[in-house]
């Protein structure tokens, strides 16, 4: 799977443009962020619809490291767009 993220980095409300699914109940993810940085990760299913997204660590075209991250998303209504709900304790 695919996900264009509407901004530089993820935070609660951010959005992302999903592409070649999610098709499964848990796969890989490749992040392309709006200033052309790229990650990888981990996305899985939830019972209620949402999704839990594990993002490697990466740095921002202008130069911030980011680290490793866990993010609960939510469909947004409109068609492919997910919302960035929460940030998630990384042991879950």
């Amino acid at each position: 799977m695919r996900f264009h993220v509407h901004h530089t980095h993820l935070y609660p409300g951010a959005r992302l443009t999903a592409f070649d699914g999610p098709t499964a109940p848990s796969g890989e993810v490749i992040l392309e962020f709006s200033d052309g940085a790229g990650s990888v990760g981990q996305y899985q299913h939830l019972a209620d619809g949402a999704l839990s997204l594990t993002v490697a660590p990466y740095r921002t075209v202008a130069g911030t490291q980011l680290p490793a991250k866990h993010w609960r998303l939510l469909p947004s209504g409109e068609r492919h767009i997910w919302r960035v709900e929460k940030r998630l304790d990384p042991d879950l």
